[in-house]
């Protein structure tokens, strides 16, 4: 670790669903898997797809064992083997998984869950509630994607809004590496599922109200991983947001540690005290409003003494940035307002 000094700144049984829903569409690994003759079903919240066509899309080889009901697939080392009825998955001789509703038959169609198939292989699994998507990803590299992208329109085919989330991740092969891209695809299925409803919520209402000035809304996420190291890394998280009105931006970042795939924190980084490092704050950005004082408010340093503790980091190649939201210091016009120090 090091200490950092103030620089330059920069800135399964079949149930029945008492609601319908859309069928339910799987791509593994971008490619959609077609199921001829019978499609995936909810059973207690939980999807179950049909044995054969769901291993041999993830390029794993499948057999069936007609007297012991056992299913085992096979790809590469690993062998995974689970039974009707039973709740356990195991993987080469120990349980993996267990099941909440374990395989089963229906329609003379062996059915199996998809999140116990995907977990014995390692393999990431996106939920699009919206829309009944279920997005594989075998890839256990740290290149997988976890993009998502929707459109929203109304009865009468206008566009109401966009949401659309992107993630350029951590590009090393490494064990931390795919532990904390799977945690941001995993924070992008639920952010996706969240801002698709609200944006979906409030465009109509805005729209039906009033059509002849409705200007569509949209939701961009953009996640980027940055400062990978061996040692550290952050992903930032810039979002747009416009609703009507004026678009809003945002910033947000999480460092992780490259060891473990653990959160960091900036003290396990640097050997600066908290009160060092308070003093940093205030000294970077003071000169940010000292430089040009006019883009701040009138007491831009009274609002930054009360709202250190909103500070944000991220690292970035051989720095670390240090960053306020707008409307702290400065108008919302203004942005995210940063420095960063070279550590």
């Amino acid at each position: 670790m090091k200490k950092i000094i103030l620089g330059s700144l920069l800135a399964l049984c079949i149930a029945v669903p008492a609601l319908a829903h859309p069928p339910i569409t799987v791509y593994v690994d971008q490619q959609k898997v077609a199921f001829a003759d019978q499609a995936p079903v909810i059973v207690d919240d939980r999807t179950l797809v049909p044995m054969r066509k769901i291993f041999e899309a993830m390029d794993a080889d499948v057999t069936w064992d007609e007297p012991s009901q056992t299913i085992t697939s096979t790809r590469g080392s690993d062998v995974v083997t689970m039974t009707i009825g039973q709740k356990q998955v195991y993987k080469n001789g120990k349980v993996v998984y267990t099941m909440d509703v374990p395989a089963q038959i229906m329609q003379d169609r062996t059915m199996v869950p998809i999140r116990a198939v995907a977990v014995a292989f390692d393999a990431n699994v996106a939920w699009d509630g919206i829309n009944y998507f279920i997005d594989i990803t075998t890839d256990g590299s740290a290149a997988a994607s976890g993009n998502y992208s929707k459109q929203i329109h109304a009865d009468d085919g206008t566009l109401l809004a966009t949401v659309s989330l992107t993630y350029s991740p951590l590009t090393s092969n490494s064990t931390a590496a795919n532990k904390i891209n799977k945690n941001v695809y995993d924070q992008i299925s639920q952010k996706a599922s969240v801002m698709t409803v609200q944006m979906e919520t409030a465009a109509k209402a805005a729209y039906t109200k009033n059509p002849a000035s409705f200007q569509p809304y949209y939701y961009m996420g953009t996640y980027q991983a940055k400062g990978e190291g061996s040692d550290f890394a952050s992903v930032v998280l810039e979002e747009r947001t416009f609703m009507g009105g004026t678009e809003t931006k945002t910033l947000s970042a999480d460092t992780y540690n490259m060891k473990n795939g653990n959160d960091a924190v900036l003290t396990d980084i640097v050997t600066d005290s908290k009160k060092e490092l308070e003093t940093l704050m205030e000294k970077g950005f003071s000169a940010l409003i000292d430089q040009n004082p006019d883009a701040f408010y009138s007491d831009a340093k009274d609002r930054l003494d009360k709202n250190l503790d909103e500070v944000g980091f991220y690292l970035d190649k051989n720095a670390v940035v240090f960053y306020l939201n707008s409307g702290i210091i400065a108008p919302e016009s203004a942005g995210v307002i940063a420095f960063s120090v070279p550590r």
